[in-house]
């Protein structure tokens, strides 16, 4: 199993979910054409996002590649439609953030949470974060060879940090913008010692969560950025190739 990244859709299991899903839809759910892009959201939102969300979300549901996890599979549906602008219910969004604690990483975790927190559900797409595995094997290259474009973290971020509206700049600290027990939202959250990630109210919040923090937390020595762009990839590399 291939796996480039720390994030959703970095890895070959999550590629082939999706390949699974726009079967299971019939519909296109990677595009990024605009058109294509429509066609997919008006009929996700005619019924068929819920009806599919109902279906995997089933004790009953047997996932088509026999290894992928139910859980999983109900996730990336729901950052797919995202992604598309799909309007998705607030039952289902609810059991997504149930669904946080299986994910096996930090960034997976926090890229879920921040969606789920932010996505305005109004036909607004959203942009998952990560990278493409063309693009990390392209980051990769250019710091060994110390070409690093200044606008990349290096690794498995591409100018968007854990995730954002289509329509507002991305965040710059990867860090929770709330409080990973509770969900309050508040500017004194203490951070995590340990990841530098997680962010509490205090110590009972942490204390809360730390049996399901505790698997995904590991030691980092500092908070990590992610530099926001001021122009577009575009026009970054339009101006390498010039140099």
């Amino acid at each position: 199993m291939g796996i480039w990244g720390e994030g959703l859709m970095q890895s070959d299991d999550d590629c082939e979910i999706a390949s699974d899903l726009c079967e299971m839809t019939g519909l296109e759910l990677l595009s990024i054409d605009e058109k294509t892009r429509e066609i997919a959201r008006e009929k996700l939102n005619g019924g068929l996002l819920a009806q599919k969300f109902d279906k995997i979300l089933s004790p009953t549901f047997q996932p088509r590649t026999s290894h992928h996890q139910r859980g999983r599979v109900a996730i990336i549906l729901g950052m797919l439609a995202m992604g598309l602008g799909a309007t998705i219910e607030g039952r289902h969004l609810a059991a997504l953030n149930v669904l946080r604690r299986w994910l096996p990483t930090m960034e997976q975790q926090l890229q879920l949470v921040t969606a789920l927190d932010e996505y305005k559900n109004n036909g607004t797409c959203w942009i998952m974060g990560s990278k493409s595995e063309d693009e990390a094997a392209a980051s990769k290259n250019a710091r060994r060879k110390n070409r690093k474009n200044k606008f990349d973290l290096g690794d498995e971020f591409w100018f968007s940090g854990l995730g954002h509206s289509v329509d507002e700049h991305p965040t710059s600290e990867m860090t929770s913008k709330m409080c990973l027990s509770c969900g309050e939202k508040k500017d004194n959250l203490k951070r995590c010692g340990r990841c530098k990630m997680a962010r509490y109210c205090d110590s009972t919040c942490q204390g809360n969560d730390w049996s399901l923090h505790k698997r995904v937390c590991y030691l980092r020595e500092e908070v990590r950025y992610c530099p926001v762009p001021e122009f577009s990839l575009e026009q970054e590399t339009e101006q390498e190739t010039k140099q």
